[in-house]
């Protein structure tokens, strides 16, 4: 027999469970269904981890600045010990999201949902039906269809690094991509960041992105613009990022 919902909610996001709790307290039968970590990205591996992170980032940036003026040693990040204090707060969401859904009476469906008709989803073989679909499952990482993509990673990996590399290069110009090129110089590797125009972070104003390009770049980090990237390669340990007229070695 199929179990039939007022609303099935795909995805369990801050969107999704929002929508899952709101529609219960109102009187709904309602399922909320997951495939992979029951939060979704912000808490598990996007915002607050990355916050987590930056405090570190933050700290030894003022640590730095008072060094010789009453603190007497420049302070370093172990990068090791970071990332366990981030998986030690990461590794309670998914678990706590889940059971909170369960605690308020929503039922909860672990796996790939898919439609069979406008009111018929398929979640593992199991079928159910809903009057309503809200469909919450936010966005992902895309990666460049370029020869060597395989090797690229994303800021989901960055953001779970057991150990920071050497050297790192970034691609891309958004906001993402400027914060982890912080997180990870001040973490001590090499930085490049590469966008293929010349106006990285077009959404904001232009003489502030400037300012931060300049911070950046007084703190190593290696800024190229106008360097479309057209293959990665590896080579032993390391790789080289290719552009038109571009060779970037990096860990």
């Amino acid at each position: 027999m199929v179990e039939k919902y007022d609303t099935v909610v795909i995805g369990a996001g801050p969107a999704g469970t929002a929508a899952a709790s709101s529609l219960k307290a109102q009187g709904q039968k309602v399922a909320i269904v997951e495939e992979d970590l029951w939060g979704g990205t912000c808490p598990n591996r996007g915002c607050d981890p990355k916050k987590i992170l930056y405090t570190a980032v933050e700290a030894k940036e003022q640590a730095d600045l008072l060094a010789g003026q009453g603190l007497n040693t420049q302070s370093s990040i172990e990068w090791p010990d970071l990332m366990a204090n981030k998986r030690n707060y990461t590794k309670q969401i998914s678990p706590g999201t889940h059971k909170s859904m369960k605690d308020s009476g929503v039922q909860t469906f672990t796996g790939h949902a898919q439609f069979v008709d406008q009111h018929t989803l398929e979640i593992d073989q199991q079928r159910i039906e809903a009057q309503n679909v809200i469909i919450a499952t936010g966005l992902r990482p895309r990666i460049l269809d370029i020869k060597g993509k395989e090797f690229l990673q994303t800021s989901n990996e960055f953001l779970d690094l057991d150990e920071m590399p050497e050297s790192i290069t970034i691609l891309g110009g958004g906001y993402v991509a400027f914060e982890l090129a912080g997180i990870a110089s001040s973490a001590g590797a090499k930085v490049t960041l590469i966008h293929h125009n010349n106006r990285p972070l077009k959404a904001f104003p232009e003489n502030l992105v400037q300012t931060l390009c300049d911070q950046l770049s007084e703190n190593g980090v290696e800024i190229i613009l106008d360097q479309e990237i057209t293959e990665i390669q590896k080579d032993n340990a390391s790789y080289h990022v290719i552009g038109d007229d571009f060779d970037k070695k990096t860990g």
